[in-house]
């Protein structure tokens, strides 16, 4: 069994994010809300997202930190007429488009992989290098639950299965994760097992646990004007309920 990252095999994460449509919706949605022409999404992985946009003639611009990913969504696009030359790899804490854009976003939790207050700052101040006046930044994370983040360390929860591509079996994962109070960082370990329980190989990585409060903090501090504090993608405004949170800022 190996430990693998998953950011080096996009075909595994497509077939692990099979789900994943109804942010799809959010976002055009937004994009028609407000009269969006030009689009920078911002950790756009493999296309998830992306694709569907460019489908509806979107202009489009992606970028994410890994160049397999980057590589995999181009290959998606070699039979049409979109400009591959349009997806970037590099790190939003500092990437440099050298344009401006009428929304930029950031979706289904990606946020989360940026793990200190100084890095979301960064990123947040270089962001708005890339708006204009009347520009939209949002993104979207989820709430963190104490039921996720306080489970016992040697605890292990079925999350999904799914099927491999590379072999058509369908495979199991596996959770478990440790929380540090401090950092507010969730170490997070993926095994992956077959339907006999044979392990397969592991996937470990971090997340940072963002509460309102310190988002709220972070991006007044980096003087966003915060428009619209979504709690689930029907644009239902965060309660104490709510499982997500979508921002939507201006400068």
């Amino acid at each position: 069994m190996t430990n693998n990252s998953i950011y080096k095999y996009p075909s595994l994460y497509d077939d692990i994010m099979w789900w994943k449509k109804d942010d799809i919706v959010f976002w055009s949605k937004i994009i028609k809300k407000y009269k969006i022409d030009s689009v920078l999404e911002l950790c756009c992985g493999t296309g998830r997202i992306g694709i569907p946009l460019i489908d509806a003639d979107i202009d489009y611009h992606g970028i994410d930190i890994s160049q397999n990913f980057i590589d995999h969504f181009k290959q998606k696009l070699k039979n049409t007429d979109y400009d591959t030359n349009q997806l970037y790899c590099g790190n939003i804490i500092d990437f440099d488009i050298g344009s401006s854009f009428d929304l930029i976003f950031i979706g289904f939790n990606s946020f989360a992989h940026i793990l200190t207050n100084k890095e979301a700052l960064d990123s947040f101040l270089n962001i708005r290098k890339h708006m204009h006046s009347k520009s939209i930044f949002a993104f979207d994370i989820f709430v963190p639950d104490p039921s996720f983040l306080y489970r016992k360390k040697n605890d292990k929860i079925n999350i999904m299965d799914f099927l491999d591509s590379t072999n058509n079996q369908k495979l199991n994962i596996l959770e478990s994760t440790n929380f540090n109070t401090e950092t507010e960082i969730n170490h997070i370990d993926w095994l992956f097992t077959d339907f006999k329980n044979v392990e397969k190989f592991k996937y470990s990585f971090d997340m940072r646990m963002y509460f309102p409060d310190t988002l709220n903090r972070l991006l007044i501090d980096s003087k966003f004007r915060i428009n619209k504090f979504y709690g689930s993608y029907d644009l239902t405004k965060f309660n104490e309920q709510s499982e997500k949170q979508i921002y939507l800022c201006s400068k």
